[in-house]
């Protein structure tokens, strides 16, 4: 409690909680929609409000093909048997291509996967 709201709130932003009331002593727990947990030791999670149920949901991508006709194929040097050698090549060229910090790099990537196709 403290005669000064900005006060109060100044104090409270100092503290590593999972929840906070400034001049009031219950709230948080009146307001079903705010989510509710503590923090490290003293909290699993949260509960309540749009937080609580998304941790009881599991996330998830899902892909689909909108260009009928055009299927993607897994390269050779990476396909299944692999050929170890030639696949870790054509991995690094890959990574090269796509991660590389300058032309050359890039370009060495390139190279990399014509020699390793």
């Amino acid at each position: 409690y403290s005669a000064s709201t900005s006060r109060a709130l100044a104090i409270g932003s100092q503290f590593n909680t999972g929840m906070f009331t400034a001049n009031d002593f219950g709230v948080n727990y009146l307001i079903q929609s705010l989510p509710f947990g503590g923090v490290k030791e003293s909290g699993f999670g949260r509960f309540a409000g749009p937080e609580g149920l998304r941790s009881c949901c599991l996330e998830r991508s899902i892909v689909v093909d909108r260009i009928p006709g055009v299927r993607t194929s897994i390269p050779g040097p990476i396909d299944y048997p692999m050929n170890t050698k030639q696949g870790m090549g054509f991995g690094k060229g890959l990574i090269k291509l796509f991660y590389g910090d300058s032309v050359w790099v890039k370009a060495k990537g390139v190279l990399d996967l014509i020699r390793n196709a």
